[in-house]
């Protein structure tokens, strides 16, 4: 029966990325990437409800030109930044040459990086410095990676020092899933994992925010400020929402972390 519903709820998923695709591909030589924008807007939330996903919290009151950034559970992630407003979504390189779903970021005017190659993290950060500059909000992830959570991986710091010499803002939020199928550690196939989530009856996707943004003048205080908020709300939601199905995705990663912490709990 859950194959079925799988078999389904894919080709609605499909079908939904081709019509978001259509309508961005027949817009974007008279729009900006405003409207672009809005018919993503428009299509995430019919594409949550087909996979089966409820999205449960806050959203910010208020965002400005600065980053937002978040700890990362999968390619999903953008679709639950918890604003309406305008933003720009940093991805890794790899996502760009998917069908559909990496179409749709170059429509969207995605910043891609190159995360192993130190030439593109430098590129990437003044593409992404130039654009808060400019007025613009962008979507960052700094641990680099996915994982099926629910805690955080070691961050990387970079864009913490760059947004303190620059003075820029940060507008933090966190991410949960009641269900470690939701996590997309490395190395597994897309079509497999998005067979799997749509086998499940529902997933449950909370989200907490930060209302205040951050700033300070030493990049390393703004990184730990950051890292702490997200260590506390994580537990928090995991305490609340505990996750089922913990190691369901083989994960090979190594993790020297002393707030890294996997559950005992037996895959379900």
């Amino acid at each position: 029966m859950r194959n079925i519903v799988a078999f389904f709820r894919v080709l609605g998923v499909f079908a939904v990325l081709i019509s978001g695709l259509g309508a961005l591909i027949l817009t974007a030589p008279f729009s900006s990437r405003r409207t672009s924008h809005k018919i993503y807007m428009k299509f995430k939330g019919v594409l949550l409800w087909v996979i089966g996903i409820k999205v449960h919290g806050e959203k910010f009151n208020e965002i400005g030109p600065g980053l937002i950034i978040a700890n990362h559970r999968s390619y999903l992630d953008v679709l639950f930044i918890p604003t309406e407003e305008f933003f720009t979504i940093v991805g890794k390189i790899e996502v760009r040459s998917w069908p559909l779903i990496g179409w749709a970021g170059r429509a969207l005017g995605t910043i891609w990086v190159k995360r192993e190659s130190k030439d593109s993290r430098s590129k990437t950060k003044e593409t992404i410095t130039n654009a808060v500059n400019e007025g613009s909000t962008v979507v960052l992830f700094p641990e680099g990676t996915s994982w099926e959570g629910p805690l955080l991986l070691p961050i990387r710091p970079g864009m913490f020092y760059e947004a303190a010499e620059k003075g820029f803002k940060l507008y933090q939020w966190s991410l949960h899933f009641d269900d470690a199928v939701a996590g997309f550690p490395p190395k597994i196939p897309f079509g497999k994992h998005l067979w799997e989530l749509c086998k499940l009856k529902n997933v449950n996707a909370y989200t907490e925010v930060r209302q205040m943004p951050i700033s300070n003048s030493d990049g390393t205080e703004l990184c730990n400020d950051a890292i702490s908020w997200w260590n506390e709300s994580l537990t928090r939601l995991n305490e609340q929402y505990p996750m089922k199905n913990v190691g369901f995705w083989p994960d090979p990663r190594e993790f020297n972390s002393p707030i890294y912490e996997r559950s005992a709990e037996v895959k379900g």
